[in-house]
């Protein structure tokens, strides 16, 4: 199986590994697949829809992790909240709804990150949230689990300590989330056929 992380540069960090640490993480959590990291630094779902069909399409992939948010809601990008669903319900429907699996964008750390507030970032996240109920996706809301976590500003510390790029804490309970419903998936799909209709009714 093929699976592909897009996003931004939380998606496509080193970390001072060899590697994106997120899919080095998920490679070792859900091991047997093929790995690709389409995380580019400063992305948004404007640009990334630019170069969509080379950058995913034309992976073929079984599965996309998709996190998008952390620069359209910067101001520095300002990226409309309806531009940044259309694209988002723009991805789904070109990858196709059981492929995909969404993550809300992490928190950043005020005192630090002067570009961000995550009552925006709630906001994004929130409609991140809606459109994958209404088009029937994975949903991992990454913002309120790491939002609600006490001292959450100390898991965004991170090689450059910016308040915006996490480290390798927090990337390791990410690709936990990530794995658990990769491993949930891998088991629902070596089901017999009765038991998927019965667990689906």
């Amino acid at each position: 199986m093929k699976i592909l992380c897009f996003g931004d540069s939380n998606t496509g960090r080193m970390e001072g590994y060899p590697k994106p640490m997120l899919t080095l993480m998920l490679s070792d959590k859900f091991k047997g697949h093929r790995y690709v990291n389409i995380g580019i630094a400063g992305s948004t779902t404007a640009s990334a829809r630019e170069t969509f069909k080379k950058d995913v399409m034309a992976e073929h992939p079984d599965i996309v992790t998709m996190m998008f948010g952390t620069n359209d809601v910067s101001d520095t990008k300002n990226i409309p909240i309806d531009v940044f669903a259309d694209n988002i319900e723009f991805f789904i429907k070109k990858i196709g709804y059981k492929k995909v699996i969404l993550i809300t964008p992490a928190p950043v750390d005020e005192t630090k990150e002067k570009h961000r507030k995550n009552s925006d970032i709630q906001y994004f996240s929130e409609r991140i949230v809606k459109i994958a109920h209404e088009q029937k996706c994975t949903i991992i809301d990454f913002f309120t689990y790491v939002y609600e976590q006490d001292n959450y500003e100390r898991l965004l510390v991170g090689m450059k300590d910016d308040g915006l790029h996490f480290g390798e804490k927090l990337y390791d309970e990410l690709s936990d989330l990530i794995a658990k419903e990769l491993k949930r998936r891998e088991r629902l799909a070596e089901q017999p056929i009765w038991k998927k209709i019965r667990d689906i009714l």
